[in-house]
């Protein structure tokens, strides 16, 4: 025998408070933003060759089609950190719009030649360590 899942009737639902309405109001407006973040390579630094992050697949893209989108920024800022931990170029996040099918940056994040100056510093050093141990 199938079970039949008895429906609700409108006088058995309790109507929605104030603050549940503004919290589905505002699930409904961040499901309905088209603003999302990848996370990209700057090859050679001189931003002519971007390869794009596709986490799915554990590799990279020449097109932004293939990127992985990410709604969150800190979300794609943590995915984009564990990536470039122990490598020498900081992957680096772009913000971008999606409407009709189509991929459109807004923004580009610059590179900190500080932070990759560091880092290579860094690793450099541990080299060094490493071999005179």
């Amino acid at each position: 025998m199938k079970k039949t899942k008895r429906r609700q009737s409108d006088e058995d639902v309790e109507p929605l408070s104030l603050e549940e309405k503004r919290e589905l109001k505002r699930r409904i407006d961040d499901l309905d933003d088209p603003v999302r973040y990848v996370v990209f390579s700057d090859i050679g630094g001189n931003r002519r060759w971007r390869l794009w992050l596709d986490v799915s697949s554990d590799g990279y893209g020449m097109s932004i089609d293939q990127a992985t989108l990410f709604k969150r920024e800190h979300v794609a800022r943590s995915v984009a950190r564990a990536y470039s931990e122990r490598k020498q170029n900081a992957l680096l996040i772009a913000k971008i719009t999606v409407r009709n099918g189509k991929k459109q940056v807004l923004k580009y994040e610059k590179p900190n030649p500080r932070t990759t100056v560091r880092r290579c510093r860094a690793a450099r050093e541990r080299q060094r360590w490493k071999i005179k141990k």
